[in-house]
């Protein structure tokens, strides 16, 4: 059964389809812009659970990202207008909107759950664009008409959103099981070949952060013809608190010597979340009595690890029901084997990785991929320096924690549309391919 399709074309995004995206007379309307030299932005409204009233956001190729009417916002709106910020903030160059066609639909995903996403497609395109479903993180926001979507069709690549199964306008019920939500993720695919028939060329995947478990195995179920990984990891979500609480304490100048008994302690919490919080509660009493006059024993931190040990997701007075109520409903399969699904893997893929990422660490990853890489697999890797997860520019702190600005780093957003394309075209910013 498939759910009727409503087509929305036009030679520029609606306010409507946009959802109200000019809030006054003369506002610059949501979507892609090209400045005169060839430059793309993506105008949006601002993200879910912003302050009322809070402007509309810009992104720009360059990476540059921020509040549409900042002081020290490089583009302004004037008359409906985009244009550069010109000498005392008068508006300089102006930018032009590009022509995209959205295709608002209904599909059904895993378990025959009603999902809603939205396709947007370069009108004006020399021959048949690639297509791209993308798949984004844990986040329980909705993807769609956000600036990765909207700078992907800037840069002429077909891009479709969705909102996961229990959000948005998604049915079902909000999961972190990702042979469920590769199975969605598939879906989306097939769904874009059905809306484009004719129109696109190649189609693939692009995953960010848990993105990235799930994209490889949707592209091999679906049989797409690439697939995008950017700040993922080839890992266990085990292994993704071992490694994050390794980065932690190593940027807060603990010795690597530690590393034997703060291995000991994460053993001891990846027993307690493989037993849904709530087993092997007497080894976790052993290490916190063990270990927990160490200086580094408070710092742990990691994706559970430090609730855990605070007592937030156990039994006792420190539970914080709340919390792990939302990990119970999440299904996170703890031991998932990512390597064994790339192995598997035919479809090239380009991993975008940040060298200095605090969450989905790097280095482990990249090892590995080398590794499959070796063996015959078809990956491109590309390494961000400077940049954290997201591939985020950030600033330090005294105790070497990273705190994200709302820039990315230049060349990450054009990276991904070229590769899309079929393009290479380094440099990439500072990146550099991993040898």
């Amino acid at each position: 059964m498939r759910w009727t399709a409503v087509a929305v074309v036009g030679l520029a995004l609606s306010v409507a389809v946009l959802a109200g995206a000019a809030r006054a007379q003369e506002a610059c309307a949501n979507g892609a812009w090209r400045a005169p030299d060839g430059r793309v932005a993506a105008l949006a409204t601002a993200p879910p659970g912003a302050p009322a009233g809070d402007p509309q956001r810009y992104n720009l190729i360059d990476g540059r990202a921020g509040k549409l009417g900042a002081a020290d916002a490089p583009v302004v709106c004037e008359g409906g207008v985009l244009k550069d910020r010109g000498k005392d903030g008068v508006g300089g160059g102006a930018w032009t909107r590009i022509p995209l066609r959205a295709t608002p639909t209904d599909f059904i995903g895993h378990g025959g759950v009603r999902l809603h996403g939205l396709l947007l497609e370069p009108v004006r395109s020399a021959g048949k664009p690639p297509a791209v479903v993308l798949v984004h993180g844990s986040e329980a926001t909705s993807p769609i008409l956000r600036f990765y979507q909207v700078m992907f069709a800037g840069q002429g690549v077909a891009a479709f959103a969705y909102d996961k199964r229990g959000t948005g306008q998604s049915q079902g019920v909000y999961t972190q099981d990702f042979d469920v939500l590769a199975d969605d993720a598939a879906a989306a695919v097939e769904e874009v070949r059905r809306l484009a028939k004719g129109r696109i060329g190649r189609i693939g995947l692009e995953g960010g952060s848990q993105g990235g478990w799930i994209a490889p195995a949707a592209a091999a179920k679906a049989r797409a013809d690439f697939v995008e990984v950017a700040f993922g990891m080839v890992a266990t979500p085990i292994e993704q608190d071992v490694w994050q609480v390794d980065y932690e304490l190593k940027a807060r100048g603990f010795s690597p010597d530690i590393l034997p008994k703060v291995h000991a302690v994460t053993d001891a919490t990846a027993a307690v979340a493989r037993a849904d919080f709530a087993g092997h509660l007497d080894g976790l009493q052993a290490v916190r009595e063990r270990y927990g006059a160490e200086p580094w024993f408070s710092k742990i931190s990691g994706q559970y690890s430090g609730e855990i040990l605070s007592g937030k997701l156990v039994p006792g007075p420190a539970l914080d029901r709340k919390e792990l109520d939302d990990w119970l409903a999440a299904h996170v399969p703890w031991d998932y084997d990512s390597e064994a699904v790339l192995k598997r893997l035919k479809a090239p893929q380009l991993w975008v990785m940040a060298q200095d990422d605090s969450v989905a660490v790097s280095a482990p990853s990249i090892a590995r991929l080398k590794k499959l890489r070796q063996a015959g697999a078809d990956i491109d890797i590309r390494v961000f320096p400077h940049a954290d997860h997201g591939i985020r520019l950030y600033t330090a702190d005294a105790e070497g924690q990273h705190h994200a600005t709302p820039n990315m780093a230049d060349g990450y957003l054009k990276l991904l549309a070229d590769w899309a394309k079929g393009v290479r075209a380094p440099p990439y910013g500072e990146s550099f391919a991993a040898p």
